[in-house]
């Protein structure tokens, strides 16, 4: 259960008020449309694809966006080979442990890693995120996984540090490493384990190497070519200037903000903070990531505006400092956002009822969250 799952539901109540009271809707879609009807997108190589094709792509390039940002673990990947009893909490809490944004913590802190997550002035404590699982997987698995962790945050830290692309053959091997932390991600997410996956650990084949040649020479191949879209496209500069340009290597912001814990993450918040741990410029920018080919669906595309001004409204502590709200459209290679006001206005048609209809949209989402036995978030 998340808000994307609620919003993809026709028949949830909250669905059903974003149709009625986002009367711009269209409109604002159509922006989006306008935006790259100019540019022809990157496509796969083969004619035809699997449809999972489709969400391995998504998957993979959302977490080589989430490391260009910020150096961060994947947690529910982690989380996903916790949920799939091929790794322990102890494992998977060190694992964490050793990524940049997590070293600096207290021992005490990073014992239990994957619930605590940074945020723009401060570090969240979402608890222990386990769920009371507990798995003794055969030690091959374990040292495999390991040696794969292990040898993608060096390669990425070598290679293609926060904050920067890499050249075709380095963003090739980021793409293996990215399919495999994805498919981990959808344990934790769906409940369901890739057979091909499964095929490997399971069968008692499983290694890094084994690991990293799942993904099809067609993937890699795309996936690589979706970053250099980034790059050629200037996508990558305005992340960059939208982050405050810093350095080479500093983070260019928050992956996987947290709005609301267990329900809600969005993908990157762009100048959330500054080298120094600090408050950034003050004016953050959240982005979801999309790798679809074609943005002419109203329907589709207005269920991403409103998820994006949702998530904004939910951070009820501003905790995020959420200023403006836009897409990456990866396979375009481009970004399009509003500041927040705007897409507020623009979506409800008149400035004059924003925060009657942010307070009813809170109520909604208590009510759903609280069906669920999740806590709304503190103001």
């Amino acid at each position: 259960m998340s808000l994307t799952s609620e919003l993809a539901d026709p028949a949830s109540v909250l669905t059903s008020w974003c149709a009625r009271v986002f009367t711009g809707t269209a409109a604002v879609a159509a922006q989006v449309e306008a935006a790259v009807q100019d540019v022809r997108p990157v496509r796969p190589a083969a004619r035809d694809v699997p449809r999972r094709h489709w969400a391995e792509i998504g998957g993979a390039f959302g977490q080589r966006v989430a490391d260009l940002v910020q150096p961060a673990p994947p947690y529910y990947a982690l989380l996903g080979l916790v949920a799939a009893q091929w790794a322990t909490g102890t494992w998977a809490h060190g694992q964490a442990a050793a990524y940049p944004t997590h070293l600096g913590l207290p021992d005490a802190f990073r014992a239990r890693a994957l619930g605590v997550r940074p945020a723009a002035t401060t570090w969240l404590d979402l608890g222990d995120q386990l769920g009371g699982a507990v798995a003794e997987p055969p030690p091959w698995v374990a040292e495999a996984f390991t040696e794969f962790f292990d040898r993608a945050r060096a390669y990425q830290g070598r290679h293609a540090p926060a904050g920067t692309l890499g050249p075709p053959g380095v963003e090739a091997g980021l793409a293996r490493t990215n399919w495999v932390v994805s498919a981990c991600e959808d344990v934790y997410r769906s409940g369901g384990i890739d057979p091909r996956l499964a095929r490997i650990v399971d069968g008692g084949a499983v290694s890094a190497a084994a690991l990293r040649g799942l993904a099809t020479d067609g993937q890699v191949s795309e996936l690589a070519e979706i970053a250099k879209r980034l790059h050629d496209r200037g996508a990558l500069w305005e992340l960059r200037r939208r982050a405050g340009n810093p350095p080479d290597g500093e983070q260019l912001g928050l992956a996987g903000p947290t709005i609301v814990p267990g329900w809600a993450d969005g993908d990157v918040l762009l100048g959330a903070i500054d080298p120094a741990g600090g408050i950034g410029s003050g004016t953050a920018t959240l982005l979801d990531v999309k790798t679809v080919v074609g943005v002419r669906d109203p329907d589709r595309v207005g269920r991403w505006l409103w998820q994006l001004l949702l998530y904004a409204w939910l951070d009820v502590g501003d905790l995020y400092r959420i200023r403006e709200v836009g897409l990456l459209l990866a396979r375009h290679g481009t970004v399009v956002a509003w500041p927040l006001e705007q897409l507020e206005e623009e979506l409800l048609g008149t400035p004059d009822v924003i925060e009657f209809r942010r307070d009813e949209a809170r109520g909604l989402v208590g009510a759903i969250l609280a069906s669920a036995g999740l806590a709304f978030p503190e103001s």
